[in-house]
This record gives structure tokens, C-alpha cells and sequence, in this order.
């Protein structure tokens, strides 16, 4: 099936999940873009972070649309401001979190998308029947293609 020709998501509309504390709104997913990508908008609350970890398969491209975060790899870190983009490869390890006073909010590209949209989903509902713990989200994360590392001290 070839995907549509066209595909409008209103502002407010997407699909959402929370995901570590954090919302994702879906505004285009692999199956309507013919397994290219998921784009989502992301919002981190202050304080708020993604572990460090690697994706196998997907590239993400972050475009910061509000506040700034702070991306970490194991060469150093970078804090990227609005209209600022982070290109995490895949097979890169990386973390993000928003060491900001207010919410950030960012575009979010993962291409192909496929193993970061069953994840954030299989995180979504684990946390509507509970608090999955550190062990549970790993085991999760490694069954869509995702390895949660150990961070270094700062």
C-alpha cells in the first residue's frame, strides 16, 4: 500500500504518549509515510531526561522549537536553543534532558521510525498500568531496538 498523498495534522492533533515523563504528539508515523520516518513534537518538562542509550536503527533529528536542552554523548555536550537542530545518528549514544526553568519543545524526526514508535508506545502503556521501573524500560527498550547505557559521572 502506497502511503497517502497528503497528510494535515492540526496543530493540537496527533496521537500522544508519555513516554519517561515526557509528551509525544505523533504527527506523522512510518505507516503514513510509507516506513520513511515518525515525526513527533516533543515536550520535556524542566528537570526532565532521556537516559543515555542507542538506537540501532534510528537516526533522530531534534529541532528545538522552545526552551533548550541539553544533548550528551561521549564526546561532551551541547545545549541547543530554540531554532537549533541536534542530529543523533544511529548506533550513536546519546542522552537529552532540559536543565531549563520552563517546559522544552522540540520537532522530532526518527528515521525509520518503527523501533521508536513501539517503544514510546509499549512505555506508554506500561506507565497506564503502573510505574515501570528502570529494568522493565530497559527490557522494553531492548526489545525495540534501543540499549539503555550507563552514564559516565559529569
Amino acid at each position: 500500500m502506497s502511503p497517502p498523498a497528503l497528510i494535515h495534522r492540526a496543530a493540537t492533533a496527533g496521537t500522544a504518549h508519555n513516554v519517561l515523563g515526557m509528551t509525544h504528539v505523533y504527527k506523522a508515523g512510518p505507516e503514513e509515510t510509507g516506513g520513511a520516518f515518525l515525526l513527533f513534537e516533543l515536550l520535556v518538562p524542566p528537570g526532565c531526561a532521556a537516559p543515555l542509550h542507542r538506537h540501532e536503527n534510528d537516526t533522530e533529528c531534534f529541532f528545538v522549537l522552545d526552551g533548550a536542552l541539553t544533548f550528551m554523548s561521549p564526546g561532551g555536550a551541547r545545549i541547543a536553543g530554540v531554532g537549533e537542530t541536534c542530529l543523533l545518528p544511529a548506533g550513536g549514544a546519546h542522552a537529552f534532558r532540559n536543565d531549563g526553568e520552563r517546559p522544552a519543545r522540540a520537532l522530532v524526526v526518527a528515521s525509520p521510525g518503527r523501533d521508536a514508535e513501539r517503544f514510546f508506545a509499549a512505555v506508554d502503556a506500561a506507565g497506564r498500568s503502573g510505574n515501570p521501573g528502570p529494568v522493565e524500560v530497559a527490557a522494553m527498550a531492548a526489545r525495540h531496538g534501543l540499549t539503555l547505557l550507563p552514564m559516565a559521572a559529569e
